[in-house]
């Protein structure tokens, strides 16, 4: 599995130990979702939509005990009795774990200090609500994606940029002309996004 992303939480049902989900279950190149090794508690209900190892499920995750192990794990325990509110996107790959909390600023300087004292986060970072209703990228296809994504993960937004235009190309093995087309027209995409009525 390259990534799987959380869309919209359907159902949640604490008691049960049952979540319903509609989640982008990306695949690595050359793989399918028959080769995805998925926890006797996972049950993929539908596709919803396929593109090439791209899937948009319907999933439903059953598991009381891992509910019950969470809901009494010290800093998780503190965490869950906090007045939040865990929401979409949700994002996990090898390499990171991306979730969304709503609350006060009390709280999420509460949960700054969990997380600190967890001793294994590398990066952590904290937004400002839009309650856009929609993840800004959902304008982009795949592939712009994929590529805006890479370039942000291998430091080209960075300033200085840690990689070139060309050196990303070769990661991606797709030409430098290509490689900043599909960057440009995301930028203009996510651009147009943003300063949509102004």
């Amino acid at each position: 599995v390259e990534y799987i992303e959380g869309k919209a939480l359907l159902k949640l049902d604490i008691e049960k130990g049952i979540k319903v989900a509609i989640l982008d279950i990306k695949m690595k190149e050359g793989k399918t979702l028959e080769d995805l090794k998925i926890p006797a508690d996972f049950y993929v209900l539908d596709i919803l939509e396929q593109k090439d190892t791209l899937y948009t499920c319907l999933a439903k995750i059953k598991d009381k005990g891992a509910f019950a192990r969470v809901r009494e794990m010290q800093p998780w325990k503190s965490l869950l009795a906090e007045n939040i509110l865990f929401d979409f996107p949700f994002i996990t790959s090898e390499e990171k774990i991306v979730f969304t909390i709503i609350s006060d600023s009390k709280t999420l300087r509460k949960i700054l200090q969990v997380f600190r004292s967890m001793k294994i986060i590398r990066s952590l970072s904290f937004h400002k609500a839009t309650f856009s209703g929609h993840n800004v990228l959902s304008c982009l296809t795949e592939r712009q994606k994929e590529v805006m994504l890479a370039a942000h993960k291998n430091g080209y937004y960075n300033v200085p940029r840690e990689i070139t235009a060309e050196e990303l190309s070769e990661k991606l093995g797709i030409s430098k002309a290509t490689t900043v087309e599909h960057l440009r027209k995301a930028e203009n995409r996510i651009i147009s996004q943003v300063a949509a009525g102004y």
